[in-house]
């Protein structure tokens, strides 16, 4: 019984860990995506002002040439 009991309480705290690494992994990607979804906000508004080159849009949204001119063919 004493196994038992000891094999059920470290699953459970195996289950805890596992639960915790999960979420903090979700969350990380979850912030990833978010920010990754407001530079190409940031792009998109730029493009719409038509005062900055697509190279300076790049440049300063940290996207690469090849999705500001994406951005450009779409808008």
């Amino acid at each position: 019984m004493l196994m038992e009991a000891r094999l059920l309480d470290e699953r459970r705290e195996g289950e805890a860990v596992g639960i915790a690494k999960g979420k903090e992994i979700g969350i990380a990607e979850g912030k990833e995506i978010g920010l990754a979804e407001e530079k190409l906000a940031t792009a998109k508004r730029m493009l719409a002002k038509g005062c900055y080159s697509l190279e300076v849009i790049a440049e300063l949204t940290n996207l690469s040439l090849a999705d500001v001119e994406k951005l450009k063919e779409e808008a």
